[in-house]
């Protein structure tokens, strides 16, 4: 379903991909749920993991995101008695709790129906068109939560608009407030999450965890500078650097991994797009990364690595906020296609 979501220019956080196994990890799915814009429920033929309290984890997500006031978009199976046996509630209990959550989930929302793959994609597409037309939400870059730090790539556009308007207008005075650049020492919070990794073919895939590190936005500089995935382009005979925004972001969340704990991380955990666009920003403003020429980094960036390199890390300039640092083997029948309904 993640291309579906993401072919509407929507940002997915599918929840199958880090299943809820205890209260725990729970608490932690709802401080994603809290980022969202909308939730996508899905259902066919099975309740789901029960909790200690009888109610399963989907159930339990969808009544918080519920509360939230996200708006619930509810895709139900046409025809669950079709389902095939081994992916449907075998016990009667089951088959209760089943029919109760749909009646809940069903009552005066949007629901769509489907009865294949194919249809499922469809319904998710028709339904997201719909919600963003008359239920608008912020966006998957919350603008009620941007921090000042975050938005330091646009205050840098300001700036040279405002040199701009100088130079057009002559003697004309305009004056853009802009924030402080926090200290090299002020710590950052980045957020981890799950990238799946195979080392070769026939090999059994993992995956990280979820976890959020606090650093420094200057210790964070040597994992950055490392592992910033860019290419050059040329455009009639100027010579252009360009990131690689995926890559990157799986190089750089996997490298600052290994910094808070001793194990592989490589190509198993990655950073956002936000937050690789956040470090950017620092580094752009204290002049280590450049937005022109055929390569990012400044003679003053390589010196830093350098140096920071000679130095060694310091696992005391990393720590660890919330969630786990480790790596676990993804099930044997997981192909990574995401055409196949976990249910």
């Amino acid at each position: 379903m993640q291309d579906v979501v993401i072919s509407t220019g929507d940002f997915p956080v599918q929840m199958e991909s880090f299943p809820a196994a205890d209260e725990d990890q729970f608490e932690f799915i709802k401080t994603l749920i809290d980022q969202c814009d909308y939730y996508i429920l899905i259902i066919a033929g099975r309740y789901g993991t029960v909790a200690d309290d009888g109610i399963s984890y989907t159930h339990k997500e969808f009544r918080y995101a519920a509360s939230k006031g996200i708006p619930v978009l509810v895709m139900l199976h046409e025809e669950p008695g079709r389902i095939e046996t081994e992916k449907s509630e075998e016990t009667d209990s089951g088959k209760k709790r089943l029919k109760d959550f749909i009646a809940e989930a069903e009552k005066g929302r949007l629901r769509k129906t489907w009865k294949s793959v194919d249809g499922l994609k469809l319904s998710v597409r028709e339904a997201l068109d719909n919600a963003k037309a008359t239920k608008p939400r912020v966006g998957w870059v919350r603008g009620d939560t941007v921090a000042s730090l975050e938005t330091l790539e646009e205050l840098h556009l300001v700036r040279k608009e405002n040199r701009a308007f100088k130079e057009a207008l002559g003697r004309l005075e305009i004056d853009v407030p802009l924030p402080e650049i926090p200290e090299a020492t002020d710590m950052v919070g980045l957020d981890l999450m799950p990238a799946t990794s195979s080392s070769g073919y026939g090999s059994t895939p993992s995956v990280g965890s979820h976890a959020k590190i606090e650093c420094s936005w200057i210790s964070a500089f040597t994992a950055f500078h490392g592992n910033l995935k860019w290419d050059v382009n040329d455009w009639n005979g100027q010579f252009h650097y360009h990131v690689d925004h995926d890559e990157s972001c799986i190089a750089i969340g996997s490298a600052l991994a290994g910094e808070v704990a001793g194990i592989d991380t490589f190509e198993k955990f990655k950073i956002s797009k936000t937050n690789l666009e956040r470090l950017m920003s620092y580094y752009i403003e204290v002049g280590l990364v450049t937005t022109e020429g055929d390569e990012p980094f400044t003679q003053a960036a390589q010196k830093i690595a350098r140096r920071h390199r000679i130095a060694g890390s310091s696992n005391a300039s990393f720590s660890l906020i919330s969630g786990k640092i480790e790596v676990s083997e993804l099930p044997s029948n997981t192909n990574g296609m995401d055409d196949e309904i976990p249910f």
